[in-house]
């Protein structure tokens, strides 16, 4: 039994040997069950050399685009860092002095002022 993905790729790789290595539909089919049931066909070399050309293809772009992402992630880990220092100090001060702990520096330790009576 073959999963979504794996008929997917085999829909593809048939695809591709019609239109790109001028086989007939019906020539793709059998050529790609052969090779995924791991038997010698007449379009072995075909299919390994048009799976392989989608697999360096495919790393191409992916490596490509891990290259691109990788000053965002390193500038990302510095922010990240940076904060994680100030949280931590900010975790100092807030242990060591007790009346920053208990309320806001908005709020008075005296309460609401009193309503005036009319």
């Amino acid at each position: 039994m073959t999963t979504e993905h794996e008929d997917r790729a085999a829909g593809l790789l048939i695809f591709r040997l019609v239109t790109r290595r001028g086989l007939t539909p019906i020539e793709a089919v059998l050529a790609v069950q052969l090779a995924r049931a791991r038997e010698a066909g007449p379009h072995a070399d075909l299919v390994a050399a048009e799976v392989d050309h989608l697999l360096t293809t495919t790393t191409a772009q992916l490596r490509a685009l891990v290259d691109a992402l990788r000053p965002l992630a390193q500038t990302a880990t510095r922010a990240l860092t940076d904060l994680a220092q100030v949280l931590q100090q900010t975790t100092a001060i807030m242990q060591t002095d007790p009346s920053r702990r208990d309320r806001p520096a908005w709020v008075t330790p005296y309460g609401p002022p009193p309503r005036r009576r009319r």
